[in-house]
């Protein structure tokens, strides 16, 4: 992949993520300014294709991001330079103040709620390895990825056993907030989960699709860890 693949295949993601609709070569020449013919996007979008980063649906000519494309797109992101707003910075840290928590634990749970309504995603906080609690399926299940029944009931199952899904994934989350994308974590291959370790036993990850806002919701989970 030459650099001005590289910027396509960004570009891509990027509309991608916005729009959750197959993006074209047409498309991405009205929003993205190239200085490229139609014919050298969609030659270069064929040969993304050909090399496993993109994909089609048979029902649409656009193309969407395999985990490999997401993959290469993740690496290309600074995520030191993710921020939030000061809005969403005072609402993280709301959750945590002592007159709205009764115990720490509930003061976790408050930082999970309040993250999943800022990331639209799902948010888990393990206490320990058999204490789990979740917010935010809801928001899971209205995104366009997840309008096949199938894939709703194989979300769902893993969520009934996710203690046993928590066991296997522990040993692979440090201490700093990381990504793992599709077969590299244990909730499914069909999600994307930012998660990080903090105190003696505890974890907290964000999940949702692979088509997710990654600089946003790391700036997110980076203040979470922050405040923990």
């Amino acid at each position: 992949m030459d650099t001005r693949q590289s910027q396509l295949l960004n570009l891509v993601i990027d509309s991608y993520i916005k729009t959750a609709e197959p993006i074209g070569s047409r498309f991405l020449l009205s929003k993205g300014k190239l200085d490229v013919g139609e014919a050298t996007v969609r030659n270069d979008l064929r040969a993304l294709e050909e090399e496993g980063y993109l994909t089609h649906p048979h029902t649409s000519a656009g193309r969407i991001p395999t985990e490999k494309g997401y993959r290469a797109y993740l690496s290309e992101l600074d995520l030191d330079k993710a921020k939030i707003s000061k809005k969403d910075n005072d609402v993280l840290g709301m959750s945590l103040k002592e007159q709205v928590v009764s115990s720490k634990e509930q003061g976790q749970k408050n930082l999970a709620k309040a993250l999943c309504e800022l990331s639209g995603e799902t948010v888990i906080v393990a206490f320990n390895s058999e204490k789990v609690y979740y917010t935010g399926l809801s928001n899971l299940f209205s995104k366009p990825e997840f309008q096949e029944l199938q894939l709703v009931a194989d979300v769902s199952q893993i969520f009934d056993h996710c203690e046993d899904c928590l066991k296997t994934f522990f040993d692979e989350v440090e201490n700093e907030p990381k990504y793992f994308i599709g077969q590299e974590h244990s909730f499914g291959n069909a999600l994307s989960v930012a998660a990080f370790r903090f105190g003696e036993e505890s974890l907290l990850a964000l999940l949702g699709p692979m088509r997710m806002n990654y600089a946003r919701n790391f700036g997110l989970i980076n203040k979470a860890k922050e405040l923990l």
